[in-house]
C-alpha cells in the first residue's frame, strides 16, 4: 500500500488537474491520457505515465504497450524491444501488441520480422485499419509495390468504402504501371 501511495503522489505531479479529475472518475482513462501525450509528441510525459501505470496496475497489455511504444519514440530501441518482446510472451494473441512489435522491428530495419508480426496481428484482428496501412507502407517503402497492392486489396475486402485505401490502391496501380515502363 505504501508503494501505491508513492506512485499516486508521483502521478499527481505528472497529470494536470483536469487529467487527475478524469483519472479519479475513470481509472482506465490513464491509457488514453498517455496516448494523447504521444500524439502531441511529448514522449517523455507519456513514458512517465505508462511507467506509473505499470507500477500501479502491473503488467497489463495497455500499460506495457504504451511503455514500449513511448520508449521506441524516445529512441531507446533496445529497452523498447525488451518490453514489447515480454509483452508478446505474456499476451501472444493481442493484435495491438503484435502490431507494436512489428513497428519496432520496422524501425530497427528487421523487415522480415516486421512483416511477420504485422501479418500475425492481422490474422488475429483484421479490422485494425492502422495495421493494414502500416503493412502497406512497409511494403511500399521497401519497393515491393505488388505486395503493397495486395495488402490494399485485403483492406478493401474488409472495408470496401475506405476512401484512403481506394486512393492508395489507384496510386499503387499507377506506380506499378510506371515501374514497368
Amino acid at each position: 500500500m505504501k508503494d501505491q501511495n508513492k506512485y499516486m503522489k508521483r502521478l499527481r505531479r505528472i497529470l494536470t488537474q483536469e487529467e487527475l479529475c478524469e483519472f479519479r472518475s475513470n481509472r482506465s482513462s490513464l491509457v488514453d491520457i498517455g496516448y494523447d501525450y504521444m500524439e502531441l509528441g511529448d514522449y517523455k510525459k507519456a513514458f512517465r505515465i505508462f511507467s506509473m501505470m505499470v507500477r500501479l496496475y502491473g503488467n497489463d497489455p495497455d500499460s506495457l504497450n504504451g511503455l514500449g511504444v513511448s520508449l521506441c519514440e524516445l529512441g531507446r530501441l533496445k529497452s523498447s524491444r525488451n518490453i514489447l518482446e515480454k509483452t508478446v510472451e505474456l499476451y501472444p494473441d493481442d493484435a495491438i501488441t503484435l502490431a507494436n512489435i512489428a513497428g519496432l522491428y520496422w524501425e530497427e530495419g528487421d523487415i522480415h520480422k516486421a512483416v511477420y508480426y504485422y501479418d500475425k496481428s492481422l490474422k488475429i484482428d483484421s479490422y485494425i485499419e492502422e495495421t493494414h496501412f502500416n503493412l502497406i507502407n512497409l511494403y511500399y517503402e521497401q519497393g515491393d509495390l505488388f505486395m503493397a497492392y495486395i495488402s490494399c486489396l485485403n483492406l478493401l475486402n474488409i472495408d470496401p468504402d475506405n476512401p484512403q485505401a481506394k486512393e492508395l490502391t489507384s496510386d499503387l496501380i499507377l506506380d506499378m504501371g510506371i515501374s514497368f515502363y
